[in-house]
């Protein structure tokens, strides 16, 4: 028996309000491994479209980075 997956999106928008610190650290090492926007999202386990939200309202999390939006 598998136990349900967690819903990633809404952990990590939780933690985006608690702690953004580890938010933007959490999703850094994310992008900086995929270096690029989908396979992020999937790793992640958020849709594109809220990853691209993210990055939009807070630019940091890809500055220095060899990231591909």
């Amino acid at each position: 028996m598998t136990l349900p997956s967690e819903d990633r999106e809404r952990l990590l928008a939780a933690l985006r309000r608690v702690d953004p610190t580890q938010f933007r650290a959490q999703l850094r090492a994310v992008l900086a491994a995929h270096g690029e926007l989908t396979g992020s999202a999937r790793a992640l386990g958020v849709a594109a479209p809220t990853l691209e939200r993210w990055i939009a309202a807070d630019p940091s999390l890809i500055a220095g980075l060899d990231f591909t939006p």
